[in-house]
């Protein structure tokens, strides 16, 4: 198990709702508890495994060439349930490389091997040691480690500096009583600093081969950091491989920034220019004063105008209301299961007149047939299909001459661009990491540039409308009808409206008042429309509980520690 030619090892552990919109949620409570009888059946919550550790000893020897030599002593007392491993797991951060030397089990030595009575080395950044033995029970048990972390002293201006951790950062289990003693070949030139977390109780004093820390009450993932400092050239005469790695990465770190900031600069100013061509509206529209639709038009295309041409997660499903209100499509309320709401959309016979985007979702509602779907899986296809459905939603738009298109195409070339930056950034991100060990995380920032830039250039093209100066006018005109509806659909203290149009609910809708109006239809019951089919018992509960769990669905879908430091890791028994 010696030398260098050795797999590196450690010793960490692998211990092993919602509601309907209808208020029904029994189903669910049912289900979890469903799961949680399985969980208490199983084998292995049955058989949880219970463990501490009486002892952790540790003896680190430093060396002249600023090794250290690390013998780890742990006392495990199985309290219940069955074990067959124990691992530990070493950092080789701030190393030059650890190597394992030898690991033992109640005194005697296990192999590398698979299998009861060999250990297992795994691991590149966290060398893994894995002791495995037949399963046993109830017992104290005794494990021993001994590695070899290299190049752990590092020079620090006039100091010779050893900061290690001395316990595993990560262990789940609590340590009764620790004791660590650090061999050092000279005195420290300045008081020994001791740093702890979760620890009842750390000491640090003289030993006669150097220091000895005593620690207590050690909880789960409690540590305790030892800070030694030497006189320089004491301990080592030259900086270990790892810090002149870190010192040549700083001393790079000044050309990655400028690099990251030509690349910052040279993408945003190729963004820019692909703005060029973009005529910005000669005027502002604000929000104007509408108490009725500003024009009859389909609830997708109002909803477009209102949002100043960006896309809504609503239009799609507001487009099948609109047609229901319109004769062309049916909705109705199927038998419950289970007291659960199911809704049917299916066609009306007969020619219909429609725009482009109605009959697009018509068509991709339906799967291109006629045999009535359940509104749920209508509302998934006009989800997954939501760029098809949106390109005919913009093709109506620029046939009203609502869309510019000289705005349109400055808007979505930038928008592309801004989108291949971002991809090509994350591809750079990539492509950076394998640089990480030689220049530290500094490579990152000439991507990171790219990224930066197309973020901008995102914001920017989503600044940019792509309606004409007659759709912008419906924009604030929308807008108006929408705070209109906003405001009927809100308001509790006037009495109940003896009628509303059902239009209007549609428009509420696409316009993004689904839940203000769901729960205006709670209160209102008696202004459901005829085009919506409740079982007959109903009181208009049922259009209220559609609105809310269909309508409103439609949006949702579219401690403490010191500085850096050598050693800790995680540790376990399972």
């Amino acid at each position: 198990m010696r030398g260098r030619n050795w797999k590196r090892i450690t010793m960490i552990a692998r211990l092993s709702v919602a509601r309907d919109r209808s208020g029904h949620n029994w189903l669910v409570r049912l289900f979890q508890l469903i799961i949680v009888l399985a969980a208490l059946a199983s084998p292995s919550t049955a058989a949880a495994a219970d463990y501490f550790a009486r002892r952790f000893d540790v003896v680190a020897s430093v060396a002249e060439s600023g090794d250290l030599h690390v013998r780890e002593r742990i006392v495990f007392d199985f309290q219940s349930g069955t074990f067959k491993q124990v691992w530990r797991e070493i950092p080789t951060a701030r190393t030059d490389g650890i190597d394992i030397v030898e690991a033992l089990m109640d005194g005697v030595r296990f192999t590398p091997g698979d299998g009861p009575g060999h250990i297992a080395v795994s691991g590149d950044n966290q060398i893994r040691v894995e002791w495995r033995f037949q399963p046993i029970g109830v017992s104290a048990h005794t494990f021993e480690l001994h590695y070899i972390a290299r190049g752990v002293v590092y020079r620090d201006g006039d100091r010779d500096v050893l900061r290690w951790r001395l316990l595993p950062t990560e262990h789940r289990y609590p340590i009764d009583q620790a004791v660590a003693t650090i061999v050092t070949p000279a005195g420290t030139i300045e008081p020994p600093h001791l740093e702890s977390r979760r620890v009842k109780s750390s000491t640090i004093g003289p030993h006669r081969d150097g220091l000895q820390v005593v620690a207590s009450g050690v909880d789960r993932n409690g540590w305790v950091l030892a800070d030694l400092r030497f006189a320089a050239g004491t301990i080592v005469t030259a900086m270990p491989e790892w810090q002149q790695r870190h010192q040549h990465a700083m001393a790079l770190a000044p050309r990655w920034r400028l690099a990251g900031a030509g690349v910052f600069a040279a993408g945003l100013l190729l963004l820019l220019s692909l703005r060029q061509g973009y005529s910005a509206p000669s005027m502002e529209f604000g929000v104007l004063s509408a108490t009725s639709p500003p024009e009859p038009l389909p609830a997708a295309l109002a909803a477009v105008l209102a949002a100043k041409g960006r896309g809504s997660s609503y239009s799609a499903i507001a487009t099948l209301l609109d047609l229901a209100d319109r004769g062309v499509l049916r909705i109705a309320e199927l038998p419950r299961t289970l007291g659960v709401r199911t809704y049917e959309i299916s066609q009306v016979p007969g020619s219909h007149q429609l725009d482009t985007h109605e009959a697009e979702a018509i068509q991709i509602a339906f799967g291109g047939r006629g045999d009535p779907v359940t509104f749920s899986r209508a509302r998934g296809r006009l989800a997954r299909a939501g760029r098809r459905f949106s390109a005919a939603v913009n093709a109506d738009l620029a046939a009203r001459g609502f869309i510019d298109p000289d705005r349109k195409r400055a808007r979505d070339r930038l928008g592309l661009a801004s989108t291949v930056a971002l991809i090509t950034g994350a591809m750079g991100s990539v492509a950076a990491a394998p640089f990480i060990p030689r220049f530290d995380a500094w490579p990152f920032l000439v991507p990171l540039g790219l990224v930066a830039a197309g973020l901008v250039g995102v914001v920017i093209a989503a600044s940019m409308t792509p309606l004409s100066d007659e759709g912008l006018v419906n924009t604030g005109r929308w807008r108006g009808f929408k705070r209109h509806l906003k405001m009927i659909a809100e308001n509790k203290d006037d009495p109940a409206p003896a009628s509303l149009d059902a239009r209007w609910i549609v428009y509420g809708i696409a316009l993004g008042l689904a839940y203000q109006f769901s729960r205006f239809l709670k209160r209102h019951r008696g202004l459901a429309p005829d085009w919506f089919r409740a079982p007959a018992n109903d009181d208009g509960a049922a259009f209220a509980a559609f609105i809310g769990s269909h309508a409103v669905s439609s949006g949702a879908a579219s401690g403490g520690g010191g500085g850096a430091a050598a050693g800790g890791g995680g540790s376990g028994a399972g």
